[in-house]
């Protein structure tokens, strides 16, 4: 039983099987090395709003703070357009076609040849600071594996994990687990007005914890450091996964970062 079936509320299990720990751990070696030098950088983003970024509010500092982001991850020559969606209207313009599957995404990746990318955005993302970083970590880590070029090894990923495990690569770990916790739950705490039952990630809370402890102990953290920024039930699976993750030879598998992160 995984964290968010239906018994889970009086049993959660928060490790995967071992299969999908094993699966798990050779993708993020596939994503990492795929990645080169932006993914072996010991950066760790937890915090909901960057430093020195500004807080996405609406289109133009959504805007900003990607680009912000974009600069420390190594993408800063990768050039984009922000389009909102609008109700009754084409969303992109004729020949952009989606990277991976759009299905449940309130923001993803389009693309027209090689050079020209749009990232369509639902207004009524910014309504939940979870799921808005979750996307940009995912969208992030999508762009940086399009801009590291075609690979056999990447090509046997699903789409969407792989984008949410280059995200974790990237640093955006905690992110895109506090993101999980909304998608599995289908709850963002009330008042939203988003019908979450809708809304889908590539991986489960229990997978992205598991992720982002080989992740945090390939970059020399601490559990402390680990988890800071996670919310209660997403630190939880996270503590369940370290302690997995202490023996089992996955980490020493993982490309090692350049240093030791600092939590920014």
């Amino acid at each position: 039983m995984i964290f968010g079936s239906a018994a889970a509320a009086t049993a959660p299990r928060f490790i995967p099987d071992d299969e999908t720990r094993g699966w798990l751990a050779e993708a993020l070696v596939h994503v990492i090395n795929h990645l080169g030098a932006a993914a072996l950088a010991p950066r760790w983003l937890a915090d909901p709003k960057p430093r020195g970024l500004p807080a996405a509010t609406d289109l133009d500092s959504l805007f900003e703070l990607i680009c912000g982001l974009q600069e420390q991850l190594g993408q800063g020559d990768v050039e984009f357009t922000l389009l909102e969606m609008e109700p009754g209207n084409p969303s992109v313009p004729p020949g952009f076609q989606p990277v991976g599957d759009p299905t449940g995404h309130l923001m993803h990746t389009f693309a027209r040849g090689a050079d020209e990318k749009i990232i369509l955005v639902s207004g009524g993302l910014f309504r939940v600071k979870e799921l808005l970083m979750a996307s940009i970590a995912r969208e992030l880590g999508r762009i940086g594996l399009m801009q590291a070029g075609p690979s056999e090894a990447i090509a046997t990923l699903d789409d969407e994990a792989a984008a949410e495990l280059a995200g974790v690569a990237l640093g955006m770990a905690p992110w895109i687990a506090n993101g999980a916790y909304i998608f599995e739950n289908s709850c963002c705490g009330g008042g939203c007005g988003i019908n979450l039952r809708e809304i889908r990630a590539g991986l489960s809370l229990p997978e992205i914890c598991y992720a982002l402890a080989l992740d945090a102990r390939r970059k020399g953290m601490s559990r402390w450091g680990g988890g800071k920024g996670l919310l209660p039930t997403q630190k939880a699976a996270f503590k369940a996964s370290w302690s997995a993750t202490a023996k089992n030879g996955a980490v020493e598998a993982l490309p090692a970062a350049t240093d030791k992160a600092l939590r920014a």
